[in-house]
């Protein structure tokens, strides 16, 4: 923490001015930042203390310009940010331990005190562990409310049980699918200041206004620049105005206008030929009879099953695709029929995929599309022409992953990137979200010894095994390593994706089996295809808790499971509660969760602990959030509350004689010593003294600095990254990370041909496993989203709020005052007229679920048969605590339970099944005023 004297006041100053003044004084200061799901957060605010009090907190505005002629992003921050030390002394804070008195929700609660607390906590772990093992102690995965902290300090002691932790990624479901079924990585993230070499930005399915406060200002300094901003959706939302074309498309129909744009493309010879050649798998040959791709095992006797061909126009023969993106002297054709020669001596029709997919895109002329996505023609060409005239960035929002079909969404969208050649390079590309560089998070814990040299010996080490690898096969890239690793691991289980859990143990599988709300072009049922999945291994070490072993624990740090999951309180509080002996929220705040917990623990809040946000290529640097204040007295850090109950289960262990048992895997796993496994002996037991371990040891593998430390950091506030490490998030982005230039991701593979890290090793658009080619989805197409809780006239869509990081902020005393202060629906004019709704009114939004109330917002800007419906309303602030996930269903699509097909594997963060909460269908009536109204 930096000191600073205090700001002398000017002796002539106005009785008004020294009024503000005095308000404004300050002893010393500190760096903080937001350490929460703040996508890509990492804004650095100088924090001001007074007499041990925080007195405001402003954007620092101390960023560099990285690139000569690109604007820099100074100030980062927001007015959740500006006003965030309220939440330290806001009414909903924990300031001590407490244990439920009454029934669970009925809001009763005794304090008591930490070893009271940890006790219970230890003896219920403990009866869980010998009665059904560790994997019915379940750690609901969650970014929530504390960055490295809560990721990286808090999970030590589950880890070490070998405890289930749920995967992130479905939780929150930020999931782009298609990008990650066509390019094999889920996370392509140019920086944001990257943004301003576009010539168009398309916003689709996207609200930056909302979503991306602090850097929103690169569409706008992009678009005086010359950039043409387009966006795509179905309301006029509040990032419309700062646009040059609106294109109101229907919902769920985003995949008919983005193919009816390739359409245009084709038609009018706009594509880039060269670069669908070499980056796509478009030119690989498809078998006529089957439908699959000619493999070499398909020409040659025991040949490899992820080897391809090609048919190279200059020798006008079938030749073996390279596995990297350098075709060399081959011309793959992208037409015609060709006769492939067996192994078994028959022959075979065979064409490029690319015939398919015009064979595919004949249904989607300009006219024939705008039927069904309300895109009047001369639009859809226009959008077409400006994609194809310039660097073209697609701003693709997270909304495609809540959408049934989203896949396809995504899919489509790439194609029309690929047609135009449109990315690895500055101005273009499609973005979602990653995370990494930060190695020392990990590397600190997986040392034998503290110190920057064990960790570059660990780094040596795990070089060398990389290149032994690459000598066996030199197509092979650290990031294609980096995958493979992380496939076989999720086998071992741990960390699982929650599908299996929602299904086996909170009561989603009626649901998911209920006729008209999935796929209508399913040919069996939804439990067949999973039990096949099942049988086939594509998710060995997924079922964890097993099907017939209930969860006994349940522990969530930081999150809101109640509030954030589909289906909500409708489907966990019926099925997964009464299964549970315990339930335990770790938190700054009482949320709905905690509310139904049986233990709620205080955590220290921000600019109470050293901690780092979430580190992202949008931003590229590494941002302290400092300990500027002491916490509470009865509070705790994660890694603190870790380290405690450690010790609490060590001694509870010893007395009942149970030291030690064997896991599901074999290994003996010690309880005696908990503590000083985690803290190597003691030694990072000091939260100063294990985060400046991370710091050091990301210094010295070369992800920044070389001198950072904790002390620097201290210091400057904020460091940017030097190097990507090992993460495969930021390995996906394949690019070299410059300190002068922007970065745009995928450059590896246009400028050094890197392979991609899919089955075929190019952006694949062609998928030819059995699940994709019965439904009719082996390339992009557009499917009608199913009718989601029941055939209603309303579909019910959201986004993340303009006033809340999720729920975090929705009781701030200050961000309260900026909107109507309770939860509220936007419902089209029209629609409320049809129905006696006037703006301000109650209504009962239904369907064939549940029911919520909520208040009116009436507003043109909706589109007729819409109802926005923005998150982060805590449970609690609706009538009956019963928000709008009650009438969410959690539907997930079938045919993500697929597996078993180079890259379609699951892997922590990437494939799996995630839940869809956007297009669910709903009816709305009048309920009402609301109170005060």
């Amino acid at each position: 923490m930096v000191s600073k004297a205090k700001r002398p006041h000017p002796r002539d100053a106005h009785p008004g001015e020294d009024a503000y003044r005095g308000a404004s004084a300050y002893d010393r200061w500190g760096w903080g930042s937001h350490c929460v799901d703040c996508y890509p957060g990492n804004c650095p605010y100088r924090v001001y203390v007074r007499d041990g009090a925080i007195v405001r907190e402003e954007q620092a505005g101390t960023f560099p310009v990285i690139e000569p002629g690109v604007p820099d992003m100074n100030p980062m921050g927001c007015q959740k940010g500006g006003s965030w030390s309220r939440l330290l002394s806001g009414g909903e804070r924990i300031l001590h331990p407490l244990r439920r008195a009454g029934a669970r929700g009925e809001g009763r609660w005794q304090q008591v005190s930490w070893d009271d607390a940890l006790g219970e906590i230890a003896e219920r772990m403990l009866d869980a562990i010998q009665a059904a093992g560790p994997e019915s102690i379940v750690r609901v995965g969650t970014p929530g409310q504390g960055g490295v902290q809560s990721i990286a300090l808090a999970g030590a002691v589950f880890n070490k049980l070998g405890c289930t932790l749920t995967d992130v990624q479905a939780e929150i479901n930020d999931w782009s699918p298609g990008i990650y079924v066509t390019f094999g990585r889920f996370d392509p993230c140019a920086s944001n200041d990257d943004w301003f070499h576009s010539d168009v930005i398309v916003i689709w399915a996207n609200n930056p206004a909302y979503s991306d406060i602090p850097l929103f200002h690169y569409i706008t300094e992009a678009r005086y620049h010359g950039a043409q901003v387009v966006i795509v959706g179905p309301d006029y939302s509040p990032s419309a105005p700062h646009a040059d074309l609106f294109v109101p498309v229907r919902i769920g129909s985003d995949a008919a206008l983005a193919l009816s744009m390739c359409r245009v493309i084709l038609d009018e010879g706009l594509m880039d030929e060269g670069f669908v050649r070499e980056q796509t798998d478009l030119p690989l040959l498809v078998r006529r009879d089957n439908r699959r791709f000619l493999r070499q095992r398909d020409i040659v006797d025991g040949g490899r099953d992820d080897i391809f061909s090609m048919f190279d126009e200059r020798t006008g023969a079938i030749v073996e695709a390279p596995r990297t993106l350098a075709l060399g002297a081959i011309r793959p054709a992208l037409r015609g029929t060709y006769r492939a020669r067996l192994a078994d001596g028959s022959e075979v029709d065979v064409i490029p995929a690319f015939v398919l997919l015009e064979e595919r895109l004949r249904d989607y002329a300009p006219a024939a599309a705008s039927g069904a996505c309300g895109v009047h023609p001369s639009v859809i060409e226009r959008l077409a022409r400006m994609v194809a005239g310039g660097k073209t960035h697609i701003l693709d929002g997270w909304t495609f992953g809540k959408s049934y079909h989203g896949d396809l969404m995504e899919r489509s969208l790439c194609l029309l990137l690929a047609l135009t050649g449109n990315w690895g390079k500055q101005g273009a590309g499609i973005r979602s979200w990653a995370v990494g560089m930060f190695d020392g998070m990990f590397t600190w814990s997986s040392k034998p010894t503290p110190g920057p040299e064990a960790a570059r010996a660990l780094d040596t080490a795990l070089t060398t095994m990389a290149a032994a690898m690459k000598a066996q096969d030199p197509t092979l890239t650290d990031e294609i390593l980096s995958h493979e690793m992380g496939y076989r691991g999720a086998a071992l289980g741990g960390n699982v994706p929650a599908a299996f859990f929602w299904l086996n143990h909170c009561g989603y599988r009626e649901a998911w089996e209920r006729a008209g709300w999935s796929d209508p072009s399913m040919k069996r049922t939804f439990s067949e295809y999973v039990q096949e999945a099942v049988d086939r291994g594509w998710w060995d070490g997924a079922q964890q808790p097993a099907p017939d072993a209930p969860p006994r624990v349940l522990f969530e740090i930081g999150g809101n499971l109640l509030r954030r999951t589909r289906g909500g309180q409708q489907q966990l509080l019926t099925h997964l509660w009464p299964k549970l002996d315990l339930v335990v929220s770790l938190d700054v705040r009482m949320t709905t969760t905690g509310l139904w917990s049986d233990i709620v623990l205080p955590a220290a809040h921000h600019y109470e602990k050293p901690n780092f946000p979430y580190t992202t290529p949008d931003v590229m640097n590494l941002t302290l959030s400092d300990r500027v204040v002491d916490p509470p007295e009865d509070t705790k850090t994660e890694w603190q509350f870790a380290q405690a109950l450690a010790r609490v289960l060590s001694a509870r262990a010893v007395a009942r004689g149970f030291t030690e048992f064997t896991s599901r895997l074999g290994m003996p796993v010690r309880l005696d010593n908990l503590h000083e496994q985690i803290t190597g002996d003691g030694y990072f037991a000091g939260d100063d003294t294990v985060i400046n371990e991370m710091v050091t040891d990301s210094a010295a593998t070369g992800t920044i600095p070389p001198d950072t430390t904790l002390a620097t950091l201290r210091e400057s506030g904020y460091v940017r990254f030097t190097g990507w490490g090992r993460s495969p998030m930021a390995l996906a982005q394949a690019s070299d990370l410059a300190p002068d230039r922007t970065h745009a991701p995928f450059r590896w593979q246009t400028e050094k041909k890197e392979p991609f890290p899919t089955l075929t090793r190019r952006a694949q658009f062609y998928i030819d496993h059995d699940w994709f080619l019965e439904a009719g989805e082996e390339l992009p197409v557009h499917k009608e989203p199913p009718a989601q809780g029941g055939c209603y006239p309303l579909e019910m869509t959201g986004g993340h709020p303009r006033w809340s990081t999720n729920s975090t902020n929705m009781t701030n005393h200050v961000i309260l005052n900026t909107h109507r202060g309770h939860p509220t629906a936007y419902v089209n004019d029209g629609d409320a007229l049809s129905r006696g709704i006037a703006d301000g009114d109650q209504m009962r939004v239904y369907n064939d679920i549940s029911e919520a109330f909520v208040e009116a917002r009436v507003t043109p800007a909706v589109r007729p048969g819409q109802l926005i419906m923005y998150n982060g309303f805590e449970p609690y602030q609706f009538e009956g605590w019963r928000d709008t996930s009650n009438v969410e269903p959690g539907m997930v699509k079938w045919l993500h339970f697929a597996g078993g097909y180079g890259h379609l594997r699951y892997r922590a963060l990437h494939w799996q099944p995630v839940p869809i909460d956007r297009g669910v269908r709903v009816e709305i009536e009048k309920a009402g005023r609301t109170p005060g109204g």
